[in-house]
């Protein structure tokens, strides 16, 4: 509770001080208006001095109406007036810079690389379903753990009334990634599933980097993942006063999605000296790039109660999303013997065959985003706050490189989600 010395200093400096609008011919007196509670300021009117009003007293606290000086501020209702004698958040444009450790949808990849058991024979079908074969990397949900990022959101004013305000974001998520490299002594056994048609049929073949007494050799596999999006905004108050203010929006949406899924191997004989040994060398990899474009609408609710502070936005964005994919398919290797077993097809004694397939489509798909966000701040000095919050944003059609790695043209959804700390400044 202000006491009262405290409040009688306060009201003595502030009588008779003056405040006019462009078309408000009455003073306004920074004093307490006893029988004026919550006093009016016409939108672009310009107080020289805080117009402060005693409310009553709730839970033991006196209550005071306080608007403070500056142009176009609304009134706050708060137990410590001293703290709001100036319009701290009155200004033109604003930036906020936010870290976050967000995470996004995982993708299920096919397995990538494995081992099995020795009584398997190269050749033999299908390895991969066998008991005992363990997947070292794939198989399984990827790359949905938690990663860091940055966020920079930032706008200004368009008119001396603070009835439209120009924004920008741009949220950017580390690359995020699982790989494997190992290989084979000839002892061990190291196997990548190839699926294959085989009479017509989709069929899981091994192909042994490594296999006991017969193969040996290196082996590479890796997913990966990118994610980025930015809007630039319009805004229109739609209802601002008594610490609150509600913003139309309307703007425009952009969001990116990179991903690729690849392998690479080379193997010779477990057997033959080196500079004598059929050599098979391959690598299989699919990337996509999912970019969204679309319009964007939506509301943001702002609210302040002395320092404390509390943003909640949600939008919806509706566009298209066109997703490129990216297949290569390589094979090339120098002799026969054993290896020939490795990749289902004749390989001929002599002569250095070479398979290469792949290529870039394009696919176009209706889409929408919907976004939500909750951010509470705490002002610290006059124009800086510290902030934290939530966010989660919704991806309708996309395309994912490690649900294509086998082929199909499968379509999901994503979504990102997590929290962010950082500060805002206004100025």
């Amino acid at each position: 509770m202000l006491r009262a010395s405290r409040w009688a200093a306060l009201a003595l400096a502030l009588v008779g001080t003056e405040a006019r609008a462009n078309d408000w011919t009455d003073p306004i007196f920074a004093t307490p208006l006893w029988n004026k509670p919550g006093a009016y300021v016409p939108p672009g009117s310009t107080l020289n001095a805080p117009v402060i009003t005693p409310l009553g007293v709730q839970h033991g606290h006196t209550i005071f109406d306080v608007t403070p000086m500056g142009t176009g501020a609304d009134s706050i209702r708060t137990s410590h007036p001293e703290e709001h004698l100036t319009a701290r958040w009155e200004a033109n444009a604003w930036i906020t810079m936010d870290v976050l450790y967000w995470a996004t949808k995982g993708t299920m990849a096919p397995p990538l690389v494995q081992n099995g058991p020795l009584i398997v024979p190269p050749g033999v079908l299908p390895f991969a379903t066998l008991p005992a074969t363990e997947t070292l990397l794939g198989d399984q949900l990827m790359i949905n753990g938690l990663r860091p990022g940055l966020r920079v959101t930032g706008g200004f004013f368009l008119d001396t009334e603070k009835e439209w305000a120009l924004g920008y974001s741009g949220t950017f998520l580390g690359s995020r990634s699982e790989r494997l490299e190992g290989g084979s002594n000839g002892i061990n056994i190291v196997n990548l599933p190839q699926t294959n048609t085989i009479l017509g049929v989709m069929i899981d073949t091994p192909l042994y980097v490594g296999y006991p007494g017969i193969t040996r050799g290196t082996v590479a596999a890796s997913v990966q993942s990118s994610f980025m999006t930015g809007t630039a905004e319009l805004r229109r108050v739609a209802q601002s006063g008594n610490g609150h203010r509600f913003d139309l929006i309307a703007g425009y949406r952009y969001l990116h999605l990179g991903d690729s899924v690849a392998t690479s191997f080379d193997v010779v004989s477990a057997t033959i000296p080196g500079p004598f040994s059929p050599r098979l060398m391959g690598e299989q990899s699919t990337r996509t790039r999912n970019d969204f474009n679309g319009g964007e609408a939506g509301f943001q609710f702002q609210g302040r109660i002395g320092r404390f502070t509390f943003d909640w936005i949600s939008t919806v964005a509706i566009g298209a999303t066109t997703t490129e994919i990216d297949r290569s398919f390589t094979r090339s290797y120098i002799g026969g013997g054993p290896l020939g077993a490795l990749i289902g097809v004749p390989i001929p004694p002599f002569g250095v065959p070479l398979i290469q397939t792949g290529g870039l489509t394009k696919r176009t798909e209706f889409s929408f985003v919907p976004h939500a966000g909750l951010k509470f701040g705490w002002e610290v000095i006059p124009h800086v706050r510290l902030t934290a919050g939530y966010d989660i944003v919704y991806w309708s059609r996309v395309r994912r490189a490690a649900e294509l790695f086998n082929g199909g043209d499968a379509v999901t959804d994503m979504w990102a989600q997590g929290m962010s700390a950082g500060f805002e400044f206004r100025y």
